[in-house]
């Protein structure tokens, strides 16, 4: 695995439902108590498969970077929840829609990524009343069917990118960031202004979803492919 630059934010894609990602089991055998706990407590087997293969993916990931092995890998919570990286340079994100995934790495210390599904089923119109500016509103008129569902999830994993990226989280509300556009594709977070965040959309192969990092300085995005 190539080294990472100063600069640079990592995006893996991957599959959430399928043993070819990562065997659930090897996953399984990496986590921590408290993540094994937390997997037990999944209602759905498909649910709690998804957040061990998540997690595992996470841990070898990392630890192709690192030179160690996934299960030796630790993490802390941050104030608001955000998981960290124990005594490393290496920051994460991760982020998921259903079966698909997406993980951002960097050693750019503050970093968010979110994605999307097109086809996934929202309150379009209730949900960019109460979370988007009025010119994120004006870019959704006459739109309608694939062309809507795609503007809005640019727009959402934007905002969600830019909150994930502060650790703020929703205590950051969605309507006081704003995004300006490069075509469909976010491309400038205009508010808020203080910390400045940057955003960028990544096209991840094979992937019918949007999806959006954030970081809090200038960055390049590399696609990376899991490896088996």
């Amino acid at each position: 695995m190539s080294l990472l630059a100063d600069n640079e934010i990592e995006v893996t894609g991957f599959v959430l439902d399928e043993e070819d990602t990562l065997p659930v089991d090897l996953a399984m055998s990496w986590l921590n108590a408290e993540e094994r706990e937390r997997a037990a407590a999944f209602h759905f087997p498909v649910h709690r498969d998804r957040y061990i293969r998540g997690r595992g993916m996470v841990r070898q990931c990392l630890s192709g970077h690192l030179g160690r092995s996934p299960e030796s890998l630790d993490f802390i919570l941050g104030e608001k929840g955000k998981p960290y990286l124990t005594g490393d340079e290496l920051h994460f994100n991760l982020s998921h829609s259903e079966d698909k995934a997406a993980l951002a790495i960097s050693k750019l210390p503050a970093v968010g990524i979110d994605i999307e599904r097109f086809d996934r089923q929202v309150d379009i119109a209730g949900l960019s009343r109460r979370c988007f500016r009025q010119s994120e509103i004006a870019r959704l008129e006459g739109l309608a069917d694939e062309a809507l569902q795609r503007a809005f999830f640019w727009t959402w994993t934007a905002k969600e990118a830019r909150m994930k990226a502060t650790g703020e989280g929703f205590g950051l509300e969605p309507g006081k960031i704003e995004i300006s556009f490069c075509g469909e594709r976010p491309d400038r977070c205009l508010a808020p202004v203080d910390p400045a965040v940057f955003v960028a959309a990544v096209e991840l192969p094979g992937f019918d979803a949007a999806c959006t990092v954030a970081a809090t300085s200038p960055f390049e995005t590399r696609i990376a492919t899991p490896r088996p």
